[in-house]
């Protein structure tokens, strides 16, 4: 049984439905919050309960707009959590959050976190927002009671919405009608719902004040688990001025130009408890079995001789490890991903004297850091991946180059972010080399910075065919408005097909409109295999947020003879 998911499910059960809230740029609120959830559960026959507290202010903050979408950003403020009258760290709920929405369907098509949470820590944050999510009806005549199909973290449910004589709206959950897929990872039953009523006021901006109760129980369809939360809600608009010090006001109205806080800073390690000496922590490691040494055990026994990292230079070009072993062992030196580990795979990465394949590894754990590289090994870098190469020595080199962007991608709305695309940018425009074009145009690609997205474009109209398909490649991975118009320009005028191929995938990776993805059914018949198998991808991807898309994608099963292409059809209507 892995309670760690039911642990999950009793969170996101913690914050249910409480205000509405109206995009606006001038309005900008915060409120006093305070929920308190009661959680009888059985598993297996044993009983157990819990009380979960969780108050502070929640701060909101109209963000980012366009014709199609807005983002809106929200932080609790000081949280405080109690379980069981105990107080526990509530640091994770003060991490700033966007989500992005579009303007038609009010459905969430992208989400943002200032920081590098664990899956599980992001469904808390995004409960949160589910709970604020009502703007559907900020407009609409409620005057008589209104009767409407929503869903939250459970499921789907009926829900009433009424107009009071006090020009309050009353919001009462009245069923569900099925489980939502999400949470139901243990087979959950269709929720039960005891009762469930909330009190709202609001004005132009968003919610005044609530109070409401819920009582919602699920169980799993063997019985196996039960589950049953009682919880109280109350909110209430805080007269006093917002915090200057509050981290959502001083961030970019762009999420996506956010700087994140590290796992390293949310979720804070001991002190390390080092070996005596590099010696003994070389003998140490040499004396485990790092084939089939658990990760959490390598992982701290890196963590505690950090300072003892430039010891292994010397193990691994000694090749005494076994294949496994060693690359087992620098991907968990990546994955330390600090300073010293930093070094220690730059220089594995720049010594002709280690084995090609030991040096690729060290790029792709050097994948993985999430903390600033130091300038100077960035320029290392650059410099070797800059010299004339060839055969294996060209392959590293731009590998390299690629991994750049990755990391860069790690530490997006960062200083250093900004920093390493403009190096990426320097380099494209001093060389004129097509490889190299293409590795840089890549890592460029790889780092999803949209600010690059106009020295990337040039390259769609380039006479050799790879730049332009990697050009396509890399816009398509900064989705936007203007990186769209880019792609789509190229695709009327493109007469390659693997570049045409290249330009549709980077279409579908976009929210399209109507005119556009009947543009892409277009290609999906009468073209090369190749056009044709992008088309559906791109429209494939369409599907995950259009699912109307599916019954029209069906009908072209029946006619399509390539099992490529039909499998990208089957996989696209039905899922994996």
């Amino acid at each position: 049984m892995n309670y760690k998911k039911v642990f999950t499910l009793l969170t996101s059960l913690c914050v249910l439905p409480f205000g509405s809230v109206q995009a606006s740029t001038q309005c900008t609120f915060w409120g006093e919050f305070k929920t308190q959830a009661n959680t009888h559960m059985i598993t297996l026959n044993k009983p157990s309960e819990n009380q979960l507290v969780l108050s502070g202010n929640l701060l909101y903050r109209p963000l980012l707009k366009d014709e199609k979408h807005y983002w809106l950003g929200l932080q609790m403020v000081n949280p405080k959590v109690f379980l069981d009258k105990k107080p526990i760290s509530a640091e994770l709920y003060g991490v700033p959050f966007a989500v992005k929405i579009n303007r038609q369907t009010k459905a969430i098509v992208e989400h943002h976190f200032a920081g590098k949470l664990k899956p599980a820590d992001e469904q808390k944050l995004l409960a949160i927002y589910q709970s604020l999510h009502i703007e559907h009806i900020h407009k609409r005549d409620i005057t008589t009671p209104l009767t409407l199909t929503e869903t939250d973290n459970l499921g789907q449910y009926k829900v009433q919405y009424q107009s009071n004589p006090d020009n309050s709206l009353t919001r009462q959950k009245l069923k569900y009608v099925n489980a939502k897929q999400g949470a139901n990872l243990l087979d959950f039953a269709t929720p039960k719902l005891h009762t469930d009523e909330f009190k709202l006021q609001l004005d132009h901006c968003g919610l005044k004040q609530l109070t409401g109760q819920n009582h919602t129980e699920v169980k799993t369809k063997s019985g196996d688990i039960k589950i049953s939360v009682e919880q109280n809600i109350q909110f209430s608009l805080n007269p006093a001025p917002i915090p200057s010090a509050a981290l959502l006001l001083s961030l970019d109205i762009n999420p996506l130009k956010w700087p994140q806080l590290s796992a390293k800073v949310l979720y804070p390690r001991p002190p390390a408890q080092p070996l005596k000496d590099a010696q003994t922590f070389i003998s140490t490691l040499r004396a485990q079995d790092l084939a089939k040494l658990s990760s959490e055990a390598l992982a701290q026994l890196l963590y505690d001789n950090e300072q003892y990292l430039e010891a292994l230079k010397e193990l691994i070009k000694s090749n005494s490890l076994s294949d496994k072993a060693m690359g087992r062992l620098l991907l968990m030196i990546g994955k330390n991903d600090s300073p010293n580990a930093h070094q220690l795979l730059v220089d594995v990465y720049l010594d002709n004297e280690i084995q090609g394949k030991q040096r690729f590894r060290s790029l792709m754990g050097l994948k993985y850091a999430e903390q600033p590289l130091d300038p100077k090994l960035v320029d290392l870098v650059l410099e070797s991946a800059s010299q004339t190469s060839t055969g294996e020595q060209r392959r590293l080199s731009n590998s390299a180059m690629m991994v750049l962007g990755v990391i860069a991608k790690n530490q997006a709305g960062s200083e250093f972010a900004t920093y390493m695309g403009e190096r990426l940018v320097e380099q494209l425009k001093q060389t004129s080399q097509t490889s190299r074009q293409v590795s840089i145009l890549a890592a460029l690609g790889n780092s999803g910075n949209a600010e690059q997205q106009d020295q990337i474009a040039p390259f769609l109209t380039a006479s050799e065919p790879k730049l332009r398909q990697q050009a396509a490649d890399s816009l398509g991975k900064m989705p936007n408005e203007k990186s769209l118009k880019y792609i789509t320009e190229q695709l009327g005028v493109e007469t390659d097909k693997d570049t045409k191929a290249s330009l549709l995938r980077a279409m579908g990776n976009n929210e399209l409109d109507n005119q556009q993805i009947n543009g892409l059914f277009s290609y999906s018949q009468s073209q090369p295999r190749e056009i044709r198998l992008a088309s559906i991808q791109a429209l494939a991807a369409q599907a995950k947020t259009d699912p109307e898309l599916k019954p029209r994608l069906k009908t072209l099963i029946k006619g399509e003879k390539d099992q490529q292409v039909l499998r990208a059809l089957m996989q696209a209507v039905y899922g994996n």
